[in-house]
């Protein structure tokens, strides 16, 4: 989800920097980052204006896919996953709304965590290196087992 979130920071390469694409996009980086000088306009404010939001989702089909794709789900994930209440909700609607404009169902908050969880494969790899880690603090402490073997320590 990271690098979703993440690949949603970067505007649209092809819209001009007053395009209401970018109002969306500058809402985007302060949920995810601190703003070290806010007296430029790189980043806005977690809910965009109403007006340039609008005229975003109608304008949709002018946009490359692939920036919207970025942008819808990077709301879905704030959508379901933002700890406060009243971005996580605006985000939500954004989704749905953009979704409902491409034609397409949105996933449920289960289906996106099966979508982007671990795979298989990293699953196990997460599980070998979680054994080979695993740490001991050692007997005689309130930190280790009785059933290991005596480490040498106290």
């Amino acid at each position: 989800m990271q690098s979703v979130l993440m690949s949603a920071m970067r505007g649209c390469d092809t819209a001009r920097k007053d395009d209401n694409s970018k109002h969306i996009t500058r809402a985007i980086r302060p949920i995810l980052c601190n703003n070290a000088d806010p007296s430029n306009t790189f980043m806005g404010t977690m809910i965009p204006l109403s007006k340039p939001t609008e005229q975003f989702l109608w304008d949709l089909d002018s946009y490359p896919m692939h920036f919207v794709a970025h942008t819808m789900h990077a709301a879905e994930i704030i959508g379901y996953k933002y700890p406060e209440d009243k971005v996580r909700k605006w985000w939500r609607k954004f989704y749905e709304d953009m979704v409902k404009a491409l034609h397409l169902n949105p996933e449920t908050e289960t289906q996106l965590d099966v979508r982007l969880g671990f795979t298989p494969d990293e699953k196990r790899v997460n599980e070998v290196r979680a054994q080979a880690h695993k740490w001991e603090a050692g007997t005689g402490t309130s930190h280790g087992s009785r059933e290991r073997v005596w480490s040498g320590g106290s």
